[in-house]
């Protein structure tokens, strides 16, 4: 993750972040394809409706959301290339082997455009969500939420794809589940 969207995050969510570290989270679920990490914690709907309604939501505006199934995600590039991502790309599995989209940032943001949710708790929103696309230089990480279109029947596996100059590869977390708060 770049210093300014550190900053920035931080700016938006009250949080002094002297040094931030990947071996600073303890993340629940995480796999590795060489060099390239991606890392998930569920999100239960108490913690995300705090977070922003500290932010300027509604507790009504963020109800949809906050009853989703939603994740923390970090994804670390340790490698040598340069690296993207994009969240259409990702989808989860459930056990009865349907596949589910991850929503996107942008179709979050049209749905409280037409509800009327003020601006900077827009723009707070956009701040902590795992970004639309993403491109990682060597050394690069982000973190950030993202939720899926449904609830998939669970344990269920998620399917993180990634591509660099050599093509597309995919990173699979097994056994996720959606938080139950």
């Amino acid at each position: 993750m770049n210093a300014q969207r550190i900053c920035m995050l931080a700016v938006l969510t009250g949080t002094v972040v002297p040094t931030l570290a990947d071996s600073d989270i303890e993340w629940r679920q995480q796999a590795r394809v060489g060099k390239v990490a991606v890392m998930a914690n569920p999100l239960g709907k108490g913690s995300r409706t705090a977070f922003y309604e500290a932010r300027g939501f509604t507790a009504d505006a963020i109800r949809p959301y906050a009853e989703s199934c939603g994740f923390s995600f970090g994804m670390q590039n340790g490698g040598t290339r340069t690296l993207t991502t994009r969240l259409a790309d990702w989808h989860a599995l459930g056990t009865d082997g349907r596949r589910i989209a991850l929503r996107s940032p942008e179709a979050w943001d049209a749905a409280w455009e037409k509800a009327g949710v003020p601006q900077p708790a827009r723009i707070a929103f956009r701040w902590a969500q795992f970004q639309s696309q993403n491109v990682f230089a060597p050394g690069d990480w982000i973190m950030g939420m993202a939720t899926l279109e449904a609830a998939p029947v669970g344990p269920f596996r998620l399917v993180a794809r990634y591509s660099d100059e050599k093509g597309s590869h995919e990173i699979v977390l097994d056994r996720l589940d959606c938080a139950h708060d």
